[in-house]
């Protein structure tokens, strides 16, 4: 069975011969490279109406394992407490859902 990626480029059939000088060349490369991605793949997003957004920084990645373990944590607590029954559960359950909030909201500016 072929991979999704192998089967898109089976699909890419037609091709489309530009040419562009020094300067515009140069600009095309760096912005694929901020972005991460190869020369056609960025030309192409670019032709296709999105808008790709630069890569974020790795601290972006570490920020996001650390909250990801914090709702981890909190989630566990929660569930500790409520069968203890010495919480606010509704109030803990905003805060968690902020948390996740916060999260998408992050990956979303940074993505």
């Amino acid at each position: 069975m072929k991979s999704k990626k192998i089967r898109n480029l089976d699909l890419r059939r037609n091709v489309i011969s530009v040419k562009f000088n020094d300067v515009e060349l140069e600009k095309i490369d760096k912005f694929a490279g901020r972005t991460g991605r190869k020369r056609s793949t960025y030309i192409r997003q670019v032709a296709l109406g999105y808008e790709p957004k630069e890569k974020p920084p790795i601290e972006f990645y570490d920020v996001i394992k650390e909250l990801r373990y914090l709702n981890t944590s909190l989630n566990q607590i929660a569930k500790k407490a409520n069968a203890l029954n010495y919480i606010d559960v509704p109030k803990f359950e905003r805060e968690v859902k902020h948390l996740n909030d916060f999260i998408l909201e992050t990956k979303a500016k940074f993505l």
